[in-house]
């Protein structure tokens, strides 16, 4: 049982090195202009790697690599595609959810599509888990955004979904004279501010060096 344990880390180790290795020179051609050198690029990489894919971490990253590519390129219909594609692969955890959210929401955009745009990042950031609060903060502005599209505020639901975030950086909940300029501002305050986990992690490393003092 050990060695298919190990096997199944080094083929892991193996995919990851095969498309990290290339993901400047991806991002590259693909904000370059060449869409179709990027996407052959990466067609290869899953050709020469997909025997190795044991867990589909690599089928994952070349669909989110595919829809990055396909949407730079102004590929629209067909980053749609690769954005369907993604999701059928799962979600490693709710920021992975929020983030293809909100991609998708980005290429709805850019087709005109506003509201399938806000109904497609609202279903994904509705996917909440307080271990993952820390993140929330970044997807507040675009949840104003998207809203301002349609010309309606931030439904006042999503209240409670900010005040998890002011709780996790330990702030007060900022009030404004709307939602929307109240998350702006949470958003912008927490910037550089710690987590609760970074703030329990500080804490633990002051104890043990307190602790090993003379």
């Amino acid at each position: 049982m050990d060695e298919i344990l190990c096997a199944n880390c080094l083929d892991r180790m193996a995919v990851q090195d095969a498309i990290e290795d290339k993901t400047i020179y991806l991002y590259e051609l693909a904000t370059g202009g060449q869409s179709d050198e990027a996407l052959a690029c990466l067609d290869a990489i899953w050709e020469a790697n997909r025997h190795r894919d044991r867990d589909g971490w690599l089928a994952r990253s070349v669909a989110w690599t595919r829809e990055f590519i396909l949407y730079q390129a102004g590929r629209y219909t067909e980053a749609l595609q690769a954005s369907d594609a993604v999701a059928q692969h799962g979600f490693e955890n709710v920021t992975y959810r929020w983030s293809h959210g909100s991609a998708k929401a980005h290429t709805l955009q850019a087709l005109g599509r506003h509201r399938e745009a806000l109904e497609v990042f609202e279903e994904a950031f509705s996917h909440q888990d307080p271990t993952y609060a820390s993140g929330i903060r970044y997807y507040l502005p675009r949840l104003v955004e998207l809203s301002k599209n349609l010309g309606q505020p931030v439904d006042e639901k999503w209240r409670r979904v900010a005040e998890a975030a002011a709780e996790e950086y330990a702030v007060d909940m900022p009030v404004r004279d709307s939602l929307e300029e109240s998350m702006l501002a949470l958003a912008e305050m927490t910037r550089e501010l710690p987590s609760k986990r970074e703030r329990e992690w500080r804490r633990k490393q002051g104890g043990e060096a307190g602790r090993d003092a003379p």
